[in-house]
């Protein structure tokens, strides 16, 4: 049972998100081997309360997604019987119980050697995540398009969870990170559009009014298309505006253009499987080279 329930918390997703919050970290200059920001045990401690919000989402996601992923998505652990629905929504639960006594956690320890303002900010934070994860779930995800956006908003929120810590919440503090809050904010809208052109069959035999069945498939395939353009002529902004060396646009220049471009031919194909799992591929490589090139 715990190696499915590992399957349902989507673990690449919350690999990812791990990875996006020690990155905006070390954008913002914060060294905690050397003391420098928050300290070691509230970077773990944030880890994990992205890991368990993460599965408890997803988890509670194929709860109430059962009846369409009996056709979109049969290989899931609920629609094949693998694991009971109370067994998943007891995990669920506990999932959500975990991500909040870990930013409590968080929170309490930062007490200690912060202000009460900056203290509070994980426990608020991850109370507010979780809201917005319930929400998403019970609500957002049946509205058209606004479903795609807050799944991309919530992409970005270990980013945003970086800014808060910043030790003055300005422009200049914000400059280091919003270009890589817009390009996950960006790609990952344009691959939830693909994932909803991949389900199209399956959400409309379940009544779930989606991006692609209200626009149609071709304008939703041509809007996806046209986000992940457009993020690929933003990526010089950054370097622009002084915010990102040289070397962060020659290093997306050779990982993400052809990742990018592999993208857009998948979708073209109807390959929308294909198409999300470059664009997360593009993601990442993104945030590699965001570490080199400021290393460098």
């Amino acid at each position: 049972m715990i190696t499915t329930l590992f399957k349902m918390s989507r673990p690449v997703n919350i690999a990812i998100a791990m990875v996006t919050l020690c990155v905006g970290y070390f954008l913002m200059g914060f060294a905690f081997w050397k003391g420098v920001g928050i300290g070691v045990p509230n970077l773990i401690l944030e880890l994990l309360s992205f890991a368990f919000a993460i599965g408890f989402a997803n988890i509670q996601n194929d709860i109430l997604d059962l009846e369409s992923d009996r056709m979109n998505r049969p290989e899931r652990p609920l629609v094949r019987g693998t694991i009971s629905l109370p067994q998943a929504k007891a995990a669920s639960i506990a999932g959500a119980i975990l991500t909040l006594l870990c930013g409590l956690t968080d929170s309490l320890l930062l007490w200690q050697t912060s202000s009460p303002d900056t203290a509070v900010i994980p426990a608020l934070f991850f109370l507010a995540l979780t809201l917005l994860l319930v929400a998403y779930n019970s609500k957002l995800k049946h509205i058209p398009l606004l479903k795609n956006m807050t799944v991309a908003f919530l992409c970005a929120t270990p980013l945003i969870l970086n800014w808060l810590h910043s030790p003055v919440l300005n422009l200049d503090s914000l400059g280091k990170l919003y270009p890589a809050m817009l390009f996950a904010f960006l790609l990952t809208t344009a691959r939830e559009i693909y994932k909803d052109l991949e389900d199209e069959t399956g959400d409309l035999k379940a009544g779930i009014m989606t991006f692609p069945l209200i626009a149609g498939s071709t304008t939703a395939r041509r809007f996806a298309g046209a986000i992940i353009l457009f993020t690929w002529i933003l990526l010089p902004l950054p370097v622009m505006q002084g915010y990102y060396p040289q070397q962060f646009l020659i290093l997306t220049a050779i990982t993400m253009t052809p990742t990018l471009g592999i993208t857009l031919l998948m979708a073209g194909k109807k390959n929308y499987r294909k198409a999300q799992s470059t664009t997360k591929i593009a993601m990442f490589l993104g945030l590699i080279s965001l570490v080199i090139s400021t290393a460098a």
